[in-house]
């Protein structure tokens, strides 16, 4: 009896493909664009990702709302050719994407490798054109009564943090439609071939990659006239920060200090710290890394009546990074409040137990096992790394954390607490009479 099995073929010509690993490659072309390739046996489908080294944080203030406005012309480059750039993705099955945030900026899509030639086109389009926004879209806009949003707790943070910098004033929220010429300005001068790397992976190999878009970037010669405006490097500032928001009925404390920067040797023992402080706003169950065993649920949130939010603040960037500890609660327990942040801060510093320890530090791998599952998902992690951390970080990454043992954990914090130079930041409603920063040096240090 010929009975056909789901899920074989019957077509004798066909051969099993056993799976292998990745290969992994990356090489400069001699405009400066990166080539990062992950060569698989035998994927589902390709992925192409473009990265720029440019966020939020290098918008001037003139060129606010330039990264909103790009993702908002994802697929518009002239008046008349939105639609045809959108139908031409959407017969390959492809949804091109765009994302951004404060330090890097990325386009994606996924596609069959049949369609490769198609996509490729498109992709390097939208990305390397200079692209005017719509007069549609300025008109809507016009109309449109955008309410202000407040800043975020985290902007708060780096407001405290960095003062001034451009990394502070990084809106993630902000709607607006820069001028056309500060729009242009901010794409021929941060989207360049000197801060870009294109990536791929897929079952090419990386030198077939590499001759591909070589070849393709011979019809966009305008592109590589662009030249990269110099950055500047934040400072972390050392001082008591208030910041009054009558239309909030809660109060934030926030207890910070100097952290790692991407590239740092401390980076997995802050990251360890935070998993251990973990996150609690709410009662929650189910998944790892849901805190349920975190100190901010145990010995803040489910202990002290008048928190009713606490976290780890852990920032990490390019060139600057944050660490600390914040609570929420109301303003008339203002003074509670901040003894327990304090406390609770200085309690990381003294031992902690096997189960603890290992907890938190299987939280941290679990986490970023789960987040690098699709491939899609890898390939953008490894292409960010690279600019973020100077190299391919993510086959380091099980093995810098499980590398972190808990003596370094107690002396990164006793380090913070008594080397470093702490800022105590105040946000929320009716925020007066706040400690001098040489108090909390003192509570911290008896």
């Amino acid at each position: 009896m010929n009975k056909i099995l789901r899920g074989f073929s019957t077509v004798k010509s066909m051969k099993f493909i056993k799976d292998k690993q990745p290969i992994l490659k990356i090489s400069e072309l001699p405009s400066g664009i990166k080539i990062f390739t992950e060569q698989t046996g035998f994927p589902f489908a390709s992925d192409i990702g473009i990265c720029f080294k440019a966020g939020l944080r290098n918008e001037l203030p003139s060129e606010t709302g330039s990264l909103f406005s790009l993702n908002q012309h994802m697929y518009h480059i002239s008046e008349n050719d939105c639609l045809d750039n959108f139908e031409q993705t959407l017969r390959t099955g492809c949804m091109l994407d765009q994302t951004y945030d404060s330090e890097l900026s990325y386009w994606k899509c996924q596609f069959i490798q049949e369609d490769f030639d198609m996509i490729v086109d498109v992709l390097l389009k939208l990305a390397l054109t200079t692209k005017r926004i719509a007069k549609e879209t300025r008109d809507q806009f016009n109309t449109m009564n955008i309410p202000q949003e407040r800043m975020t707790v985290d902007e708060a943070i780096k407001k405290a943090a960095f003062g001034k910098h451009p990394l502070a004033n990084a809106k993630t929220s902000a709607q607006i439609l820069p001028k056309q010429e500060d729009f242009a300005r901010f794409q021929e001068q941060m989207l360049t071939s000197q801060n870009m790397i294109i990536g791929y992976a897929g079952v090419w190999s990386h030198e077939q990659f590499r001759e591909y878009i070589e070849k393709k970037l011979v019809n966009h010669q305008q592109f590589f006239q662009r030249q990269l405006r110099k950055q500047t490097t934040p400072e972390f500032l050392s001082q008591t920060f208030a910041l009054n928001d009558e239309k909030n009925d809660t109060l934030d404390i926030a207890l910070l200090f100097k952290g790692s920067k991407w590239n740092d040797d401390t980076m997995a023992t802050q990251h360890i710290l935070n998993q251990i402080l973990g996150s609690s706003s709410s009662w929650s169950t189910g998944g790892p890394g849901k805190g349920m065993r975190s100190r901010t649920t145990l010995n803040l949130m489910q202990t002290i009546q008048s928190v009713e939010e606490a976290s780890g603040v852990s920032q990490v960037f390019s060139d600057a990074g944050i660490f600390g500890l914040r609570v929420q609660g109301p303003p008339t327990s203002k003074q509670e409040l901040q003894s327990c942040l304090i406390d609770e801060f200085k309690k990381l510093g003294q031992p902690i137990s096997d189960e603890e320890f290992l907890r938190g530090r299987n939280i941290a791998i679990t986490l970023i096992n789960l987040n690098l599952e699709r491939q899609a998902d890898r390939l953008e992690e490894q292409i960010k790394t690279t600019f973020l951390m100077g190299q391919n970080a993510v086959p380091l990454y099980e093995n810098l954390i499980q590398n972190v043992t808990k003596q370094q954990l107690q002396d990164y914090i006793k380090n913070l607490i008594n080397n470093s130079e702490p800022t105590l930041l105040y946000y929320g409603k009716n925020v007066q009479d706040i400690p001098t920063l040489q108090q909390i040096k003192r509570q911290l240090r008896n």
